[in-house]
């Protein structure tokens, strides 16, 4: 997907796409102990069905899963 502002470079067309990988590298940032918290709460547990809305790219689901 190809994104156009006029006000970023010029107007250069900025495709996500070739940035996300990138993004997914360096995201991983979430400690065990962030998941066991989760956990804890009773939440996210097998059986249960979850709905992430806006996952960027999807670490965080992708762990829990």
């Amino acid at each position: 997907m190809k994104i156009i502002n006029r006000d970023i470079d010029s107007g250069k067309p900025f495709d996500w796409g070739k940035t996300s990988f990138d993004y997914a590298k360096f995201r991983d940032i979430y400690p065990k102990e962030f998941y066991q918290k989760i956990i804890d709460r009773k939440l996210c547990l097998d059986g249960q069905f979850v709905l992430d809305v806006g996952t960027g790219t999807g670490v965080l689901p992708g762990n829990m899963y």
